[in-house]
């Protein structure tokens, strides 16, 4: 675990041990984790990133930046859009993806 903080936001990258990896390689997982971060100009990481969109959801929107979107967060804004009436926009920028969660329509599920 490689626990990386400042004033604004703690970020934890995790890596675990497989049977026939060496502990040096899970290590090197983490690392790379914790440096793809570092080097971005995001807020969040990857794994942070799915966290946060049913909470912006519920407030009705808002947005952050995150490293990089993987299959979880895209299958929660999925999910999310099925139960709530909101709207999810990816753009991607230099060194960050700029997520943002606008209200919509209220939508009746029967």
């Amino acid at each position: 675990m490689i626990e990386l903080a400042s004033s604004t936001v703690t970020e934890i990258f995790t890596a675990f041990g497989k049977l026939g990896v060496s502990a040096e390689d899970v290590a090197k997982d983490a690392a790379e984790q914790a440096r793809a971060y570092m080097h971005s100009s995001a807020a969040v990481g990857e794994h942070l990133a799915d966290q946060l969109l049913l909470p912006l959801a519920l407030a009705g929107g808002g947005s952050f930046s995150a490293v990089s979107l993987n299959m979880h967060a895209k299958t929660n804004m999925e999910v999310i859009r099925q139960f709530l009436p909101v709207s999810f926009q990816v753009a991607e920028g230099e060194g960050h993806n700029r997520i943002s969660v606008s209200a919509g329509e209220p939508r009746y599920i029967c």
